[in-house]
């Protein structure tokens, strides 16, 4: 034991920081037995800086980095002014003011990656409150240290930020990597050029903004001469933009966006794993879109696929089962976690409308329900490899039946077939569904029960 707060920080913990080490020289403040000094190094650091100011720590902490001084409180501009990282485990009893510190001394377009007490960041007020709402992302890793050589027993939140350039010399430098090296990365999901290509945009347009500002002062220095109000930008019919940081936090915040449409991921995921998709975007605008970071954003996406997926099964399983006696599965004798997967037939509420001739019924438009039967059809093609552009959604169902039978109406008490299943639909708005293929029952309750701990019961084993 060498302090009360020394917690080194786990190497599962290290990977969830998502450090970006390679060519950087990064400051370590808190280095402890050098574990984030170790991961850097591993990880291609050009060069690690290290403080500690426990003298036994020291010993061990010199041998693996530069160290460079003992009080990180004590630590100035003029001795970090090189660096383009800070990766710390501070003290959690008051990592705020390591926080704020790291800021204070952080060369301009420097990253901070910091682990503290999550509740140190739920805070809605506060000096690091305001920071992070202005140049970073918090994320709440959970208990995370509880594999760690010591272990914390509290929820540990991670904080990142990016210290803006301010030099107009140097506003794009890192913006983009070199080809050769990393021709290779994004795991085919973009190809290299095509984010080269978005990034060269971004640059572009900002480039193109300075312009248009450049010419606006004069054109607005001029007509102040004869009395006329000062003209200004307007990006849409919503946002008066003045300045190029509103400027460059609309289109980050776009760019983003088109990537994100680029990878399809509405046909893959539930539209619970959208909305924490799109507050993701939504907090983008406050990262660098630079190659680098497209691509670390990227790898989260690839490296966290099959937990995406896991949580789209259990959403659209969930959905129907979770307060729905009549739609589980259950069979006598097995009453262990009986009611939790879904059975062969199954009902849905509040799917279709009557139309406005009367006679007919039509799918309501965006309805609750509907968007949990188009998640089901989203999950059931991942496990059958099947396209999601050849079913569509259910609210589809009514136009592409009336593109190929124009006289096409949705009757009540008949069956119809939508993409996996035959589906009936009543006048009170229900609708009643039913598997066509008993495979794909199958492997969609067989996938669910071993996301859940259980299975099939034998009588239904292949």
């Amino acid at each position: 034991m060498f302090h009360s707060e020394f917690y080194p920080t786990p190497k599962e913990v290290l990977y969830m920081m998502q450090l970006d080490c390679k060519d950087k020289v990064i400051l370590e403040p808190h280095a402890g037995k050098g574990n984030i000094v170790d991961f850097c190094k591993e990880n291609g650091a050009k060069e690690v800086l290290t403080m500690e100011i426990n003298k036994d720590l020291q010993e061990i902490i010199k041998r693996k980095s530069t160290l460079i001084g003992d009080d990180f409180f004590q630590c100035k501009p003029e001795q970090v002014s090189h660096i383009n990282a800070i990766y710390m485990n501070p003290p959690f009893s008051n990592a705020d003011k390591h926080i704020l510190h790291a800021w204070e001394v952080a060369p301009e377009g420097c990253e901070i990656v910091s682990l503290c007490n999550y509740s140190t960041i739920d805070a809605k007020y506060g000096r690091l409150h305001v920071l992070i709402r202005d140049y970073g992302i918090t994320e709440n890793l959970g208990d995370c240290f509880t594999e760690a050589e010591r272990k914390t027993g509290v929820e540990v939140g991670m904080v990142r930020l990016f210290k803006p350039l301010a030099s107009k010399e140097f506003e794009f430098e890192g913006f983009f990597m070199d080809e050769e090296e990393e021709e290779d990365q994004g795991n085919g999901i973009l190809q290299y050029n095509e984010v080269r290509a978005l990034v060269n945009r971004y640059v572009g347009t900002m480039k193109a903004f300075d312009k248009m500002k450049y010419e606006l002062d004069a054109l607005n220095h001029l007509i102040s001469g004869i009395g006329m109000s000062s003209v200004t930008l307007e990006i849409s019919s919503e946002r008066m933009v003045t300045t190029k940081e509103q400027f460059s936090k609309i289109i980050q915040k776009r760019s983003w966006k088109h990537i994100f449409n680029k990878l399809n991921m509405e046909k893959y995921v539930t539209s619970g794993v959208m909305k924490d998709i799109n507050k993701f975007v939504e907090t983008q605008e406050k990262v660098p879109f630079t190659m680098k970071n497209i691509y670390r954003m990227l790898n989260i996406i690839v490296g966290t696929r099959e937990q995406t997926f896991n949580r789209a099964l259990e959403e659209a399983v969930d959905n129907f089962t979770k307060h729905t006696h009549e739609n589980r599965f259950g069979v006598e004798g097995w009453k262990t976690n009986s009611g939790y997967m879904l059975n062969k037939k199954f009902i849905c509420e509040g799917i279709v409308e009557t139309s406005w001739g009367g006679g007919s019924l039509q799918v309501r438009y965006n309805s609750y329900s509907g968007n949990k039967i188009d998640d089901l059809v989203k999950v059931l093609c991942n496990i059958t490899a099947k396209n999601y552009n050849d079913i569509g959604t259910l609210y589809r169902f009514n136009f592409d039946k009336v593109k190929h039978e124009k006289s096409f109406e949705i009757k009540p008490n008949e069956w119809y077939e939508f993409g996996f299943f035959n589906v009936k639909f009543f006048k009170k708005g229900t609708m009643h569904v039913k598997f066509k293929n008993m495979d794909d029952w199958y492997r969609l309750n067989y996938a669910y029960g071993q996301l859940k701990g259980f299975s099939l019961p034998e009588t239904y084993k292949k």
